[in-house]
């Protein structure tokens, strides 16, 4: 059960990052993936919604998630199977192989948290004629201590992986952590999100909230949830990373850690 909540936070995650993201008109080789994080406005690349497959468990096909920008709609759509996943971290090369690169993985953290699955997701992005821009290849891993998971998603950074933005509105992507580890610059931010059933009808309480950018609200869930995600996105010789995870009772740094311990790993 409690890894059946995870995941669905983790789809209703990802598909609101989608949704409050705006997306370049010159879309090419790919979408950014960044999100306000620290001074530096940056965009969240929409592919990384193809990530919301991991909820996805016994559904092999997801569909699209949309973004509207400057009149008109660009389409990540994203995909991956049950019988993809794979548990046993022996046979992780197989992984790599289905997403063609190389990455970095552990079997267990010294922190406690032991390897759960690995998964490989395909994805595709479209313009508003529907035209495929681009597919990619990303892996989730996921790894948990018992009480709690963190989970990791990796792609190749494309041409089009950096890009400015300049949007307005307040940001619910709160800094807690900034530093440096293994000589690359990290920064852990969190998210405060409520979950809330299709219905639901925003309080006063609940615009000013929305408004002031300190809770995201994200619409689907059976009942009134509040979550907050914590997450370590940076990129390193080549590709991309996120790492990140719900009500986590580590310390923020605790992400930094594990993504220089995962760096270390791949050398």
């Amino acid at each position: 059960m409690r890894k059946q909540e995870t995941e669905r936070i983790i789809s209703e995650y990802f598909q609101e990052e989608a949704r409050r993201v705006p997306v370049p008109s010159d879309l090419k080789a790919g979408i950014d993936r960044r999100i306000q994080l620290a001074g530096r406005s940056r965009k969240m690349k929409l592919f990384s919604a193809k990530k919301i497959v991991i909820a996805a468990a016994a559904v092999a096909l997801l569909g699209s998630i949309t973004a509207v920008a400057a009149g008109h709609i660009a389409t990540s759509e994203s995909h991956s199977s049950v019988l993809d996943q794979v548990e046993d971290y022996g046979k992780i090369d197989s992984v790599r192989q289905e997403v063609g690169f190389d990455f970095p993985s552990l079997e267990s953290f010294s922190n406690g948290f032991a390897f759960q699955y690995a998964l490989p997701i395909d994805g595709s992005d479209y313009d508003e004629d529907g035209n495929v821009l681009g597919v990619y290849k990303t892996v989730g891993l996921s790894y948990s201590d018992g009480t709690q998971d963190v989970n990791i998603y990796i792609n190749e950074l494309s041409a089009a992986s950096e890009s400015d933005s300049n949007a307005d509105e307040p940001s619910a992507v709160r800094p807690v952590w900034s530093g440096e580890k293994t000589g690359i610059p990290m920064t852990v931010t969190q998210t405060v999100y409520r979950f809330v059933p299709p219905d639901y009808e925003l309080t006063e309480e609940d615009l000013q909230l929305q408004a002031s950018g300190d809770v995201v609200f994200s619409y689907g869930s059976d009942e009134v949830i509040t979550k907050t995600s914590y997450s370590c996105m940076f990129d390193y010789d080549g590709l991309s990373y996120d790492i990140m995870g719900f009500d986590l009772t580590l310390q923020p740094e605790a992400l930094a850690d594990m993504a220089a311990e995962l760096i270390a790993a791949g050398k």
